[in-house]
């Protein structure tokens, strides 16, 4: 099996962490993932994002919903202006706001369920101006500052949920569309048998031709996508509170010494150590 190539970025020991930036340096990313929720809002300036294969054209006041384990990307010109905020969001704490008929984690459920992953902050859309309140509390700090900044934290993702439901979605402008279709249905069909015979037949296409093209959109191979989902997957599981055994089984793994090694290979600890204690993360900027 060869290695696994996404990288896992970005470490969060707080409930959510806000970062402002502004800068032209286009640096090329490769695609990683979180291990928590993501947003990135452009405040101005011109930017792309690339999320499962799926490549957008931003706009001032576009918010990017980046789920937990979702591979994505920045797609910035060197010398292009990009000033955006991003918001690191630990997914239990997000769960935990629930309220009544309010989840403020759906959105990015929805988000990546319906492989909609831009939003346009309009037609009376606070979005922005709430993102913008957070980041002057948490700057000013003072008597109260940390309850204050919950609460905006809350009323902005209430907000975000809204514009989700409201159907202010951005549409893909690039990406190569038999690439996200088969991503689409890897992510759909996750946890069941799959071979790369069956997908070049379901998606009418030579498999060598199918497994090049998916290596030059995503720069990894189609089993090693479908590995690190599953682990992904099963890391979740672990999260809450299922089993090592459980957990590899729900992920779509028979056998339980193959599912632990290539856990341990990907996170560097067996998946009994994650069931133990609470994945704490440290923050990096290097992908913001």
């Amino acid at each position: 099996m060869e290695p696994l190539q996404y990288e896992e970025r970005g470490y969060l020991k707080e409930p959510f962490r806000l970062f402002h930036l502004a800068d032209g340096r286009g640096e090329y990313i490769e695609y990683h993932y979180h291990a928590f929720h993501k947003i990135i809002i452009l405040l101005a300036g011109k930017a792309g994002y690339a999320v499962e294969g799926e490549r957008y054209e931003l706009s001032p006041g576009d918010f990017v919903l980046v789920g937990r384990g979702s591979i994505h990307r920045p797609v910035v010109a060197k010398g292009d202006y990009y000033e955006r905020m991003i918001l690191y969001i630990a997914p239990e704490y997000l769960r935990s706001l629930t309220a009544g008929d309010c989840d403020p984690s759906e959105c990015f459920r929805r988000a990546q369920e319906t492989f909609q992953y831009v939003y346009r902050d309009e037609n009376g859309s606070r979005v922005r101006p709430l993102f913008q309140a957070l980041a002057e509390t948490i700057r000013q700090g003072g008597y109260g500052a940390a309850l204050l900044a919950q609460a905006q934290f809350t009323e902005l993702m209430v907000e975000v949920n809204r514009v989700v439901r409201g159907g202010h979605r951005v549409g893909a402008a690039g990406g190569d569309s038999k690439v996200i279709s088969l991503l689409q249905y890897l992510n759909l069909h996750l946890t069941e048998p799959l071979t790369i015979d069956q997908l070049a037949e379901r998606f009418y296409i030579s498999k060598y031709h199918m497994m090049r093209r998916f290596r030059q959109e995503t720069g990894y191979s189609v089993h090693g996508y479908l590995t690190e989902k599953r682990l992904l997957l099963a890391q979740q599981l672990l999260a809450r509170g299922c089993t090592p055994a459980e957990a590899a089984v729900q992920a779509g793994y028979q056998d339980y010494s193959t599912f632990s090694r290539a856990y341990k290979k990907q996170f560097g600890r067996s998946p009994s150590a994650d069931a133990e204690k609470e994945h704490n993360l440290q923050v990096t900027t290097q992908d913001l």
